[in-house]
């Protein structure tokens, strides 16, 4: 049974990540009808440019956060913690910004023109997202759920009124959308940087120590985390390449919408790393994480590929209709990628990050192959299944990974205990409801 720590967490979060869900539908459906496929094909293109490089750069800095956020084996002052992942975080958001410019200057046919065209603002929403993001991850690996997950709801409705009172006027184009993407990140930063000053934490100083720990912790995790990116979003890039605008935009529609979707089950990987990480029955709910998760989201995603048409008519509009079954290949990906995910905390606890980066590297290679095979001929159906096929490669590596960090046997993640799981389903739900 999941403590009551993990319940009480798992109650903001759902509340936060179920709002941000539902108002990043309305305002994606916004931003789809506005573009239109071409126009959200070049944008998928713009944010995943910045995405890999804040990731290449970030040097897995969130998976470090957490792991030295044990008070047990670092005994430190979380004023020195946040101090030092302060400093690291201007060098890392420094180093992105000038070598996404240096990239697109000296490679400019590898880009867009509108990339190119708009670079400063993605320099910005670079930066921006950067700190949001890890200031976000510190504030949940403290265990201040309940904060995080306000800042959330806050972002959301601020979302909304932006982009609705924007589509109302016809002001919705490329240059505003990543203008307002900066908005939406900026929120968040402000309210953190608001709660560190009035917790006190600038008054902490610079550790070498820690510092050095964080980079070599992220350093071990890093290529993990750039093979997940690459497993999960580099195929817009290649897809871009080979097939233009329109190809991109119809298919990052249907990526966009399952990563939207995996919301409510990547809240359980949110919630688990403080609970993990500071209590010793780690195994025990990683197992219950997982083995809930399979089942009671696996039938959501079976109710989504049936209703695939609906779902893509609701979120983009008619002009997006060829998504249809590219989405209900990647909602493969949405059953099998969350499961992955819910073993990092263990990990992390444990400090595998070499085995976790080997594992991960097999699987961006496998990823790029796949993808370079299948999307010269397949195009978009090929990107979809070289998706698909790399994340149930990946949830099988994860058992594989289970059994060998416990020595216990795997499978017991497929042995349900419905009545015990629906109970404590219920619970949670009954306490959202109230």
């Amino acid at each position: 049974m999941i403590g009551m720590s993990l319940k009480h967490n798992f109650f903001w979060l759902i509340i936060s990540k179920s709002i941000l869900m539902i108002a990043g539908f309305f305002t994606a459906s916004l931003i789809n009808r506005a573009l239109g496929p071409f126009g959200r094909g070049i944008y998928a293109e713009m944010v995943t440019w910045i995405g890999l490089f804040s990731v290449i750069f970030g040097l897995s800095m969130d998976s470090a956060i957490y792991h030295f956020a044990n008070r047990v084996l670092y005994p430190v002052d979380d004023k020195i913690k946040f101090m030092t992942t302060f400093f690291l975080l201007f060098i890392y958001a420094f180093l992105a910004t000038i070598f996404l410019n240096l990239f697109i200057f000296f490679f400019p046919k590898q880009v867009s023109i509108e990339t190119f065209k708009y670079v400063w603002l993605l320099d910005i929403l670079l930066i921006v997202t950067m700190f949001s993001a890890n200031f976000n991850i510190f504030f949940q690996a403290l265990g201040k759920i309940k904060f995080s997950a306000l800042v959330g709801i806050i972002q959301a409705f601020v979302g909304i009124i932006i982009l609705s009172l924007s589509y109302l006027k016809g002001l919705i184009n490329l240059k505003y959308v990543i203008i307002y993407l900066t908005i939406f990140q900026l929120v968040a930063l402000f309210m953190f940087l608001s709660a560190f000053m009035k917790l006190n934490f600038f008054s902490g100083k610079f550790s070498k120590n820690i510092a050095k720990g964080i980079i070599n912790a992220g350093l071990k995790q890093h290529p993990a985390t750039i093979s997940t990116f690459i497993y999960t979003k580099i195929n817009q890039l290649i897809l871009f390449k080979y097939c233009g605008e329109f190809d991109t935009g119809i298919f990052s529609v249907s990526l966009n919408l399952i990563f939207s979707l995996m919301t409510i089950p990547m809240t359980f990987q949110t919630v688990l790393y403080p609970r993990v990480i500071h209590s010793n029955d780690d195994y025990e709910i990683t197992v219950k994480a997982i083995r809930v998760t399979f089942y009671w989201w696996g039938m959501f995603i079976i109710f989504s590929m049936i209703f695939a048409k609906p779902i893509i008519l609701l979120y983009a509009g008619k002009n997006f209709l060829p998504s249809v079954n590219i989405l209900r290949i990647l909602l493969a990906s949405a059953w099998f990628l969350p499961l992955s995910s819910l073993l990092a905390p263990y990990y992390v606890k444990s400090g595998a990050f070499i085995i976790a980066s080997f594992s991960a590297i097999i699987l961006g290679i496998i990823s790029i192959g796949l993808n370079l095979f299948l999307i010269p001929i397949y195009k978009t159906i090929g990107a979809a299944l070289a998706t698909s096929i790399t994340t149930l490669i990946g949830f099988i590596m994860t058992l594989l990974f289970l059994w060998y960090l416990s020595k216990r046997n795997p499978l017991v993640v497929f042995r349900p205990e419905f009545k015990k799981d629906f109970n404590e389903i219920f619970f949670i739900w009954r306490k959202i409801i109230r």
